[in-house]
């Protein structure tokens, strides 16, 4: 029986919305039709109907209210329905004194006053076969009675009404059908979008972790090459494959960012941040990039620029980083220029990043398609510079998130000019923070630590770093094999792959703080989702703290020194 209550809530849903909307109509009928005719004699009874419409409006508005905001409603769909037979029983009886005034025009406003309440039902039923019976009925039944409430019973063209109003609720349930059938067609066909959605950002978000891991071991063996190698060469040839690593590591992020804005999933954070200190160390990075193509770098304005301001410094000099790339790319010769201004918007402010070139310049063919994902304006573009085409797609998505937005135009004189706008709150310099010892080079206690990773490669990159580090370890290929080996010694620190299959990072940590010589044991979480959201998940399964696949050495040295840090009494 509750499965058919869940079933009838489920499909009644729509309807409990659409009528929600229509409640501000239908009180504007009552109004209207009190205010203009019931004053006089004849519509006396307008008074009375207006009070008791209100108050049934009122008992349906508190079961929407009610059955909309519980997310398993099950039986509270029969009180909202019944509701919604109060008020159509309640608010279509007016048609009964309108019609007995007995004059032509009475009987066809009577008419049309209880057609146009059908219509709405009909309207607000969203396909819902409950919704479309408990609203309509009344009405029709209203319909039915008019000719027998007054003198035009002795009517003999009474029948033909009769079987006119029969017509029309043949007509009334085949609409219904067909409307049924169209809202049922568009519900199964956003279902299969969104799943698609869902699916699409899952396969996304796999294939970067599994990417991840075997990056993550290119670039540490690549700086370890870096630093260790004597040849020159091979010091060259170390760069060369850090650089290739890098710029994969880019895409993968590209990839799964446009994923996560896809789901919905993508949020901003709202930091305290320098705005100089931001633009100046963006045009720095990029600046010998420019040069080495023999272009100029600059940054102008700024002069206005609060001290401090409130945003997400990380997804602002994302959308820059992409602007300025873009603009190093397409640009053969001249100069890019990076102008920074801020306006006073009531205790806010402004932010106004734009990024000019001198490049071939924007045609208008080319603008409406600049912000479309995996669009690159033509594969010659493609061919020529490469790229995944989602970058500017991103750049806007980001610019939206933080309550702004990203345009483009032809710059003057030739060219192409991207203008970032951010509505900012006035930011405060963040305290001093506490002095505190840097991470050692080398753990000279010899901890015992805990590699819990599915993936060979991470298990055996962990491995090598930590001994490096001077850390013991033990390895585990997955949860399972983790509490055993968590279950026989005490570690001083465990590092926990987030995604693994079979029992996961999070769950395994959920049972190592239920009891054992390591519930107190910090764990630290390594993973490649580090949103908000995931890092919450986390803290919330009890992990203390994170690195970022693919993980660099310093990063981690870090991680383990607070992990590490002795914890005074």
């Amino acid at each position: 029986m509750r499965a058919t209550w869940d079933s009838l809530a489920e499909a009644y849903r729509p309807a409990a919305v659409s009528h929600q909307h229509q409640i501000p109509l239908r009180i504007f009928i009552i109004v209207v039709l009190c205010a203009m005719l019931g004053w006089r004699p004849t519509f006396a009874f307008l008074i009375p109907w207006g009070a008791a419409a209100m108050a049934a409006q009122l008992v349906e508005y508190g079961a929407l209210r009610d059955f909309l905001k519980r997310p398993a409603p099950g039986r509270a769909v029969a009180y909202v329905i019944a509701a919604d037979v109060l008020l159509a029983v309640v608010f279509g009886w007016v048609v009964v004194p309108m019609w007995a005034i007995g004059t032509p025009i009475a009987s066809a406003a009577a008419v049309v006053l209880a057609t146009g309440s059908v219509l709405t039902a009909l309207m607000g039923a969203e396909g819902c076969r409950a919704a479309f019976v408990a609203a309509v009925t009344p009405h029709m039944a209203y319909m039915f009675v008019l000719p027998f409430v007054s003198d035009t019973a002795q009517d003999r063209m009474a029948p033909y009404y009769v079987i006119g109003v029969g017509l029309f609720t043949l007509v009334l349930g085949m609409v219904f059908a067909w409307s049924r059938r169209a809202f049922e067609a568009e519900r199964a066909a956003r279902r299969a979008a969104e799943a698609q959605t869902a699916a699409k950002s899952a396969f996304v978000a796999m294939v970067s972790h599994e990417l991840r891991t075997p990056l993550g071991a290119i670039l540490s063996g690549a700086g370890d090459l870096s630093r260790d190698a004597a040849d020159p060469q091979a010091r060259d040839k170390a760069s060369l494959i850090a650089d290739a690593g890098t710029m994969m590591r880019a895409l993968l992020n590209d990839l799964l960012d446009y994923s996560k804005i896809e789901a919905g999933r993508m949020s901003v954070e709202c930091l305290d941040f320098d705005p100089r200190a931001l633009t100046n160390d963006t045009v720095r990075f990029w600046r010998a990039g420019a040069k080495a193509k023999g272009l100029s770098l600059k940054l102008t304005g700024g002069r206005n620029l609060p001290p401090w301001l409130r945003g997400d410094p990380v997804r602002i000099r994302q959308v820059l980083n992409n602007l300025l790339s873009n603009a190093i790319k397409f640009t053969a010769e001249g100069q890019v220029e990076l102008a920074v201004d801020a306006r006073r918007d009531g205790d806010g402010w402004v932010l106004s990043l734009s990024v000019t070139d001198t490049g071939p310049g924007l045609s208008p063919e080319q603008l409406p398609r600049l912000f479309t994902a995996y669009d690159q304006l033509g594969a010659d573009t493609a061919r020529t510079f490469g790229g995944t085409g989602l970058g500017l797609s991103i750049s806007r998505d980001l610019a939206r998130l933080m309550g702004g937005d990203l345009t483009a135009q032809s710059a003057p004189g030739g060219g192409a000019r991207f203008i970032l706008t951010l509505p900012v709150p006035e930011g405060v310099a963040p305290a001093a923070p506490e002095a505190s010892s840097s991470a050692p080079a080398v753990f000279t206690d010899k901890p015992l630590a805990l590699i819990v990773d599915d993936h060979e490669v991470n298990r055996r990159l962990l491995d090598q770093i930590l001994r490096a580090l001077g850390v013991r370890t033990i390895l585990a290929s997955d949860g399972e094999a983790a509490l055993v080996a968590a279950g026989d010694r005490r570690f001083d620190v465990i590092l926990m792959d987030v995604n693994m299959p079979g029992l996961d990072g999070l769950d395994a940590t959920r049972r190592l703080r239920t009891g054992g010589p390591n519930a107190r044991t910090p764990v630290i979480a390594v993973t490649a989702g580090v949103s908000p959201s995931e890092r919450s998940a986390c803290v919330a399964a009890g992990m203390d703290d994170w690195v970022e696949k693919p993980f660099q050495v310093a990063a981690l040295r870090s991680a383990l020194a607070r992990a590490l840090e002795p914890v005074g009494d």
